[in-house]
């Protein structure tokens, strides 16, 4: 298991070199812890920029944070589009710092703030599961980063 979590965590930094920096400046921006968004990013997209998801209400998500379209429409009230989350590594980060900040301002700083991050607010309880599941993964990835940190910073 140790060695499956440095493999996959030395792959994960070597391939963001350019969006690392970004993840920390969108962290300090939003107080965020940015090994937070990196897991988030890890989940999502597997830190991959060009991708895009297709969900079964017929929305997408795009990039690295992957963005759904339903922000598409507020986001263009900033001068955001769709081409600009498909296309720049750093707006797609921010972005998606800001809309967990959203969460974490409704629901406070919390996993059920960063399962809605991916499962969205509606009050149901298949909702709330899928809140759970989603924050359950996240916090076992950022639960390895940490480590994966607190081992290097050892060695």
């Amino acid at each position: 298991m140790r060695i499956f979590v440095r493999i996959f965590l030395l792959s994960v930094f070597s391939n963001i070199t350019y969006a690392q920096d970004c993840f920390d400046l969108a962290g300090r921006d939003y107080q965020i812890d940015p090994d937070l968004l990196r897991a988030i990013s890890w989940n999502e997209s597997r830190f991959k920029q060009a991708a895009i998801g297709k969900n079964t209400d017929n929305s997408i998500d795009v990039g690295l944070m992957q963005i759904n379209s339903q922000h598409f429409s507020k986001l263009q009230n900033f001068g955001i589009t769709k081409e600009h989350l498909t296309h720049d590594a750093c707006m797609n980060i921010y972005t998606g710092a800001y809309i967990l900040s959203q969460a974490f301002h409704k629901w406070g700083v919390s996993w059920q703030s960063v399962g809605a991050y991916n499962a969205g607010f509606r009050l149901s309880e298949k909702q709330a599961a899928r809140r759970y599941l989603y924050a359950k993964k996240i916090e076992t990835t950022y639960k390895a980063i940490k480590n994966q940190k607190q081992q290097s910073a050892k060695n």
